[in-house]
């Protein structure tokens, strides 16, 4: 009787791990939980593949207020903020896409060429200050669909740094592919 238990208690736990690894690959990448209640919303109003990162570095993980900025059948965006109300103050990141956009982003000044995943070819601007400071932005086109990610990071941080953030926060969505 003892050793039919245990051979009960075992299969329990081998069904469960198998189905939690079975479920894991159905659902996907991981997605941050910030982006969940923007998901559906884009998502039953849009026709462009979403890309979302898996993860988001901090400081940006601690943006508390995601707001869908223009969910229609041909583009979406969706921000991050840290506070509401205050402005760009409270701004953190922006994850964007449009279907055959009006422009290509080779066309945009003061960018760099970098290399993402599967190959894609990008264009990078660190964060550009005047009057006050722009965030630093990527582009790249996968099909006729443009994706834009813009981060608030400090002006102080080397171009370097900017890039690396960002295009690793791009290669996180493109590797996860669409949501």
């Amino acid at each position: 009787m003892k050793n039919l238990f245990t051979l009960a208690l075992l299969l329990v736990f081998a069904s469960t791990v198998l189905c939690t690894d079975v479920l894991a690959s159905v659902k996907g990448p991981s997605l941050p939980d910030i982006f969940r209640s923007a998901l559906a919303e884009v998502k039953a109003k849009t026709r462009v593949p979403l890309l979302l990162p898996t993860e988001l570095p901090r400081p940006f993980s601690d943006a508390k207020h995601v707001s869908v900025d223009v969910p229609t059948a041909s583009e979406y965006g969706i921000s991050l903020y840290y506070e509401l109300d205050v402005g760009n103050a409270g701004f953190a990141a922006s994850f964007a896409a449009a279907n055959n956009p009006s422009y290509s982003p080779r066309e945009l000044v003061n960018v760099r060429e970098v290399k993402l995943a599967a190959g894609t070819t990008a264009f990078f601007r660190p964060v550009s200050c005047g009057g006050s400071c722009a965030p630093a932005n990527l582009w790249w086109e996968q099909g006729s669909v443009l994706y834009q990610i813009q981060l608030k990071v400090p002006s102080t941080l080397p171009e370097k740094n900017q890039q690396e953030i960002i295009t690793a926060l791009a290669n996180s969505a493109i590797q996860a592919g669409p949501r």
